[in-house]
């Protein structure tokens, strides 16, 4: 856009739009709304991209070679900058697993799929905290550039065929409508998909071209602009006030952010003291800037475990102001110099260096560099990790791990005592009964039983069809495999061991298999054993307890105590232990019987892994500490006398 055409209310609701997104980031009370940031951006880069494309057209310019290098010029050497000071910063400061996936999050956010990724990652329960991303941010320009690279080619073949652009309102209505209507129809089903996707974000964008297509040649009244204006940033201050961090999202919901903006658009009031002053000015032009920086800034106080009081993130959001306005200045004024380039050197580069980037960070992504930590540290970790086939247990995590098919290969692992005279047992379940692979061993070695695995991912002890993850999925097929081995193998068992993700299970009200089950093997006359799962934490622990050392901090886990998974952990124990002390052939092991009351695994490791599952040492652990609790003997009666009719 020309000078003589710069709009200082786009600049202002620029200005805005970051202020919310950093204040709610940076958890700044009354701003737990303030994601709606991110749409202001995106109604105001659907009207740019639609003027852009339509002036052209009408004047017979538009060039695509043209449209993609402003395009580039603009958004890429800024975010690459960010890129690679990060990748310089975490070579010394990121733990080998924080680099792995930090190199993984920068080819994505570099290629702009990084919305794609973080999408995947959002279903998968092994997955790092979204905010324990220092790219996460990047899934909106993400979804920009997807929009950048199809929303022109649409109107292009649309010119074509119509000769013109006769009627592409009527056009751009439908696109709208198609997209909002899915987005209200997948938030409430797939509420990631729904935030993160294209599909369901493009309303919002097309938004604004609605609002350039039908008013660009409309000049309100004095008297209606500064009303259409008022009611404009009306909605957005009632997004605010009414609109929380656990709305649906975007969805109908997000109507209000996005009809508030598209108003101020229409108002154009170009001397409007809430968008024209200095300060407003200042921070909408490095807007873009700040963005990049803010988030990465927020990520590193987490890393550092820097506490989040009033001074902390006051210096913070200062931080985040400052390397915004450096970014500004001097790289973002960098596409001033790209532009005197001749366009086939600017792709040339552009290209060049994606693929130099390419091949380091999959060299890093393989094993974050290990090497670039002390044989102290890897060996105080090495039993900080999942229980699985890869690591030599028995977990079938069919989700994780690429080398692992569905097949009958996920019923045949075994563990604890290879004696002739031992006792035959089957762990069943989930991951939960992944995790206590390391107990039963060690357990099942003192007692004297041969214990066969049998657990995937969702796959809790049911008989029925029903399931916590996905569907269709590899895990649902393997699952049904276990399911069937289990209905039918049951009797070669003298006792059956079931763990299970239980607070899920009741969460999706999917507990009746469970009970049918234990019907079942009450009518087979089985002896079962039945384990409550571990505290549930909102943090992934072992991350955290493994920056400490690697940063040489201190780690209290009772920072990290108070969480509402524990809370809805409460409810779900109890629907289960009840389902269990009605079955005479049952026995519970409560978490009281299996973990130390600080919920750590001895004095200085946690035996949290990811924040729900226990690591390798944790599992190891609570099989000590069960050795010295009163179950432990009531186990061994339980395991030798005869059920009673």
């Amino acid at each position: 856009m020309s000078v003589n055409n710069f709009r200082t209310d786009i600049n202002g609701l620029r200005a805005y739009a970051v202020i919310f997104v950093v204040l709610f980031h940076f958890q700044i009370l009354g701003f737990s709304a303030g994601y709606l940031g991110v749409d202001i951006f995106f109604v105001i880069s659907g009207y740019l991209m639609t003027k852009i494309i339509i002036e052209r057209l009408e004047k017979n310019r538009f060039s695509f070679s043209d449209f993609y290098l402003s395009r580039i010029t603009r958004i890429f050497p800024a975010l690459l900058v960010l890129v690679v000071c990060l990748t310089i910063l975490g070579w010394f400061i990121f733990i080998p697993e924080d680099f792995q996936r930090f190199a993984k999050d920068a080819r994505y956010s570099l290629t702009f799929l990084s919305n794609n990724l973080y999408y995947r990652q959002a279903g998968d329960y092994f997955a790092v905290d979204a905010h324990e991303k220092a790219l996460l941010h990047t899934w909106s320009l993400a979804v920009e550039w997807q929009f950048y690279l199809l929303f022109p080619i649409l109107l292009v073949i649309y010119w074509k065929l119509t000769k013109g652009l006769k009627h592409i309102g009527i056009f751009l209505s439908i696109l709208f409508i198609a997209s909002l209507s899915y987005s209200i129809y997948i938030t409430p089903k797939d509420s990631m998909y729904a935030f993160f996707k294209l599909t369901t974000r493009a309303w919002e964008l097309i938004a604004g071209g609605l609002v350039y297509y039908y008013f660009r040649n409309t000049q309100l009244k004095t008297y209606l602009k500064k009303l259409t204006e008022a009611i404009g940033f009306m909605l957005i201050v009632a997004s605010l006030i009414v609109l929380k961090q656990s709305t649906p999202w975007p969805g109908y919901a997000a109507l209000l952010p996005v009809v508030g903006t598209m108003l101020i658009l229409i108002a154009n009031r170009q001397d409007s003291f809430l968008t024209q002053t200095p300060i407003v000015q200042s921070i909408g032009s490095a807007s873009y800037s700040i963005y990049l920086w803010h988030w990465p800034v927020f990520f590193l106080l987490n890393y550092f475990f820097v506490p989040h009081n009033f001074l902390n993130l006051s210096l913070a959001i200062t931080l985040s102001l400052f390397l915004g306005w450096l970014s500004y200045k001097y790289i973002e004024s960098s596409r001033n110099l790209l532009q005197k380039l001749k366009p086939q050197y600017i792709y040339v580069l552009f290209f060049a260096v994606l693929i130099a980037s390419y091949p380091i960070y999959k060299f890093i992504s393989k094993d974050g560099v290990k090497d670039r930590a002390s044989s102290k540290y890897l060996s105080s970790i090495e039993q900080i990790q999942m229980p699985a086939v890869a690591n030599g247990w028995c977990f079938y995590n069919i989700k994780g791990d690429d080398n692992l098919n569905v097949g009958t290969q996920g019923l045949t692992c075994s563990i604890a005592s290879k004696q002739p005279t031992a006792k035959k047992a089957l762990l069943f379940g989930d991951s939960f009964a992944g995790h206590n692979n390391p107990f039963w061993d060690q357990i099942g070695k003192k007692l004297n039983l041969q214990i066969q695995v049998v657990s995937t991912n969702w796959c809790y002890p049911s008989l029925n069809d029903a399931f916590t993850g996905d569907q269709p999925s590899d895990a649902y097929e393997q699952c049904l495999i276990n399911r069937d081995y289990l209905a039918k193998n049951m009797d070669k068992y003298d006792v059956l061991i079931f763990a299970g993700r239980w607070s899920d299970i009741v969460g999706k009200s999917q507990q009746s298999g469970f009970a049918n089950l234990l019907d079942i093997t009450e009518q087979h006359h089985k002896k079962v054993i039945v384990m409550s799962e571990p505290y549930a934490f909102k943090k992934n622990i072992s991350l955290l307890f493994k920056r400490a050392m690697w940063l040489h901090r201190d780690f209290n886990l009772n920072n990290y105590m108070k969480s509402d998974r524990a809370t809805q952990q409460r409810y779900a124990t109890e629907v289960i232990n009840n389902m269990v002390y009605k079955h005479s052939n049952t026995l519970l092991l409560t978490r009281d019987d299996l973990f130390r009351r600080n919920q750590m695994a001895n004095g200085n490791t946690p035996y949290s892994l990811d924040g729900r599952h226990m690591s390798i040492i944790g599992s190891l652990e609570s099989a000590k500490y069960f050795e010295k609790q009163p179950k432990y003997d009531v186990l061994k009666q339980f395991l030798e006398q005869p059920l009673t009719p």
